[in-house]
């Protein structure tokens, strides 16, 4: 059980210059995806996705967090101001954050990845020349999504990120038949700038154990 989940997109910069630590916690896929089948279906899915040349999978290995907070413009403001705050508080298991990714289909902050380029949108994939996979992952990411809310049974799951990634969210049962999602939907390529104060306030609120206050600035659906 853990009171807060956060999920929200990966970043189109990567940055795999920091080097897992000896004695950080890690995480894997199968702490949060419990059913077997599922498990080994999204696997598999990871596996095809990351091996194709488009990929372009790179070989350091570094935390999902590190990877999108220290290059991802919707993180500047967590990376400048709270970085070392939000690392002690995941490293604590107050939080369980979430990467929607392209390539990784989801990625806890504390599980171990590489660079890579793939897209849920299909012109950004198309006019790089990278990896489109949002229809190959619309079957697992819904009831992935629904697993590690029942199995982490939080008080609050906060979503941050663009259509192409809150499309999977909304996919699921939990936010059809439940209120403990709230979803911050961000637009256009200013959206990255709306984003990032929000997600650093969250972990200032978290800091600060004022997070009633940071929630109740939210409604279930917050558009930019």
């Amino acid at each position: 059980m853990t009171d807060y989940i956060i999920i929200s997109s990966c970043s189109a910069g990567k940055d795999d210059s920091n080097p897992i630590q000896l004695g950080n916690p890690l995480v894997t896929p199968k702490d949060y995806i419990r059913d077997d089948d599922l498990y080994g279906k999204f696997m598999a899915m990871r596996e095809s996705i990351l091996s194709r040349p488009t990929s372009q999978l790179g070989s350091r290995r570094t935390l999902a967090f590190d990877l999108y907070v220290r290059k991802g413009r919707a993180y500047s403001k967590l990376l400048k101001e709270n970085y070392v705050t939000a690392q002690k508080i995941l490293f604590d298991n107050e939080v369980q954050w979430f990467f929607l990714s392209g390539g990784y289909g989801i990625i806890n902050a504390l599980e171990e990845a590489k660079k890579y380029q793939a897209s849920f949108n299909y012109n950004i994939a198309r006019s790089n020349n990278i990896t489109f996979t949002a229809r190959e992952w619309k079957p697992f990411l819904p009831p992935i999504l629904d697993g590690i809310i029942e199995n982490y049974s939080p008080q609050r799951v906060y979503v941050f990120g663009s259509r192409d990634y809150t499309d999977f969210i909304k996919l699921s049962e939990n936010w059809e038949n439940d209120d403990v999602i709230k979803i911050l939907e961000s637009t256009g390529s200013a959206g990255v700038h709306w984003l990032a104060p929000k997600i650093n306030d969250f972990f200032i609120a978290m800091k600060r154990n004022s997070i009633e206050e940071y929630d109740a600035q939210y409604s279930k659906f917050q558009k930019q």
